[in-house]
């Protein structure tokens, strides 16, 4: 078949009796045989059927009704699956990645139907076409793409080579022949169901333009969707029409490329194919809108539920940032091959600083030792009830009905839980954590890029706490601390993370509410002063429930001390950043109250950071 878009489509053979009958009404009888409670089956079977039709050559009319028609299933079991790969944290396990890959191929599978149906139109009507039509395919194709790109984001994995350059074939044939904004009605959109060929292509700029592996689990689809109302607030023009402004965007519609910056595009080369994306009037939309408190819904910082599409104020404000401000690399990065080792989270990074004080204090196996080392030791203990046995417990297993039976899923049934739980004599110790050994492949004076090096058993996601440790010339680093900044994760290459550093150095302290317990601490890190950045020393604490204005007690050493957190640096959903002041009324620490006696004595840091 004659390719009249040169898209990136098979060659067709002719399909035999054997072959699955694509007129309208058996596949509205298919459909409606699928059995959609089994959701692993569904999908297995509407992405075989998508994979053979693709490879015969069918009426260009019944592939269009049988794509428009597997539409809604196609959603309804890829919004299912994502439950195994959205917010899980990476790397992701082998059966989630199978999943991520089904996903992600049943959206080409649909594109790539969309494509052939689109060249076989153009074959079959050179000179009397349906613009309605050919609109409505282009869109639908877009789309599918579309959703191709965003479960590559959703999971920090690359996403297949020539998508792009797809996309923008599309584009630009919708150009040529004057179909960007012929009105098409797509039901899968949440908030506009009437959409265009320009409203699609405009959202999937956008969404690569918010550097998509830099935004936390479930931002990217929060982003995707409520793009849907901001699209019409972009322009896409040719290079002549371009104005100076700190909002444009190039974008290449002969490459393999997503677009960039316009100020590091090459102008010149192809300079037919290029375009400028300026979205001036949506960072000035989004401006306002915070400016004036524009109340957009839940934050991510507190509650972040990937199923609701607004956006935090926090997220509004990184979106600013990625569609206004050129992002410049203020240092420069220096390619290193060097072995260190990590940590991932605030209590794995917690133990490793203590673990280390104790060994540099010289009482590292004295099991006498008292005081800040030992009040983070036992966790909470739960008691259940027994439960009773009863004959239903001979029925079938409700799961049966909805996944395979034979597959062995690694849970632990409720009888054997409830059965097997006895009351311990003691508290359960805390699992102690093990620092990972990774690779550095690259550094700058704010961070590093790693990767690892054997298969790890952390679980990382942007925006967590890292604690690092580098050993140069047989001399041992202290545990520095950072933060993931973005994150990809490749079946070949592992797991690749960007750090943002901290500071070098932390202390592993205890903090607690002043109306609990003594022994009532949660883990915390104190940061030294960085005097580069003009930032006082700061607490590294849960993402909640602390806040600015709240009285706290922590334990340095040993020593209790008041004091009151005055500004909140950052946070991230993971960890929470302040700073704080040391309160006069330090005798209240003791009993919960305010007492006249003042403690004069100001606190002396200094011996923390020796003791790291």
């Amino acid at each position: 078949m004659p390719k009249q878009l040169g898209l990136d489509i098979p060659e067709l053979e002719k399909p035999s009796k054997d072959n699955f009958d694509l007129r309208p009404k058996q596949v509205d009888t298919w459909l409606d045989s699928l059995p959609r409670a089994n959701i692993g089956e569904t999908a297995r079977r509407i992405f075989e059927l998508l994979v053979e039709t693709n490879r015969y050559r069918y009426p260009y009319q019944n592939r269009i009704y049988f794509l428009d028609a597997a539409r809604e299933t196609v959603l309804y079991v890829t919004d299912a699956m994502k439950r195994h790969f959205v917010g899980v944290n990476a790397p992701l396990p082998s059966k989630n990645l199978k999943i991520v890959s089904a996903t992600r191929e049943i959206h080409h599978a649909m594109a790539i139907g969309y494509m052939i149906a689109i060249e076989g139109y153009l074959n079959h009507n050179l000179f009397f076409s349906d613009t309605k039509q050919l609109a409505n395919m282009i869109q639908r194709c877009l789309s599918s793409l579309g959703r191709v790109l965003l479960t590559s984001y959703q999971t920090y994995t690359p996403y297949p080579k020539n998508v792009w350059s797809q996309i923008h074939k599309l584009y630009l044939a919708a150009e040529q022949q004057k179909l960007l904004t012929i009105t098409t009605i797509d039901n899968q959109n949440v908030h506009n169901v009437k959409t265009n060929i320009n409203c699609e292509y405009m959202r999937i700029l956008l969404t690569a333009l918010t550097s998509p592996y830099k935004l936390r689990h479930g931002e990217a689809g929060k982003v995707y969707t409520v793009l849907e109302r901001w699209t019409h607030k972009t322009k896409l023009k040719t290079v002549e029409n371009v104005t100076k402004s700190s909002s444009l965007f190039g974008v290449n519609l002969a490459s393999d490329d997503p677009p960039r910056a316009f100020s590091i595009t090459n102008k010149e080369e192809e300079s037919e194919f290029l375009r400028v994306l300026d979205s001036t009037a949506l960072t000035n939309a989004i401006r306002k809108d915070l400016k004036h408190g524009f109340k957009t819904g839940e934050t991510t910082i507190t509650s972040i539920d990937i199923n609701r599409p607004d956006l935090s104020q926090d997220l509004m404000k990184r979106l600013l940032i990625a569609w206004c401000v050129i992002p410049k690399r203020n240092f420069p990065r220096n390619d290193v091959e060097e072995s260190v080792h990590i940590t991932l989270g605030l209590t794995a990074t917690h133990q490793v600083i203590i673990s280390g004080s104790k060994k540099d204090n010289g009482y590292a196996n004295d099991s006498s030792t008292t005081g800040e080392q030992d009040i983070f030791d036992q966790t909470a203990h739960y008691q259940a009830n027994n439960v009773s046995h009863s004959e239903i417990e001979t029925q079938p297993d409700v799961w049966e009905m909805i996944y395979f039976p034979d597959e062995d899923n690694g849970l632990e049934s409720l009888e054997e839980k409830f059965n097997n739980e006895q009351e311990p004599s003691t508290p359960a110790q805390v699992k102690k954590q093990q620092a990972e050994t990774w690779l550095i492949l690259n550094e700058s004076a704010r961070g590093y890029c790693i990767k690892t090096i054997n298969e790890t058993k952390s679980r990382a996601q942007v925006g967590e706490l890292l604690g690092i440790r580098r050993q140069v010339s047989k001399a041992t680093w202290k545990w520095g601390v950072g933060v993931i900044r973005w994150m990809k994760c490749d079946a070949s290459s592992g797991l690749m993370l960007g750090i943002e550093m901290l500071t070098p150095d932390a202390a592993a302290i205890g903090l607690r509410v002043v109306s609990n317990a003594k022994h009532d601490y949660q883990r915390t890190l104190m940061l030294p002063e960085l005097q580069a950045v003009n930032q006082p020393t700061t607490l590294i604490t849960t993402a909640v429930p602390y806040r600015t204005g709240h009285k706290l007690v922590i334990n340095i050493l040993g020593k209790e001390i008041l004091v009151q957190l005055s500004k909140q640096v950052q946070n991230t959903g993971l960890f929470a950043q302040f700073q704080f002041d040391i309160m006069d009324e330090q005798s209240a620490v003791v009993r919960g109250e305010i007492d006249e006696d003042k403690d004069d004595d100001s606190p002396d840091f200094s011996g923390v950071w020796n003791s790291i």
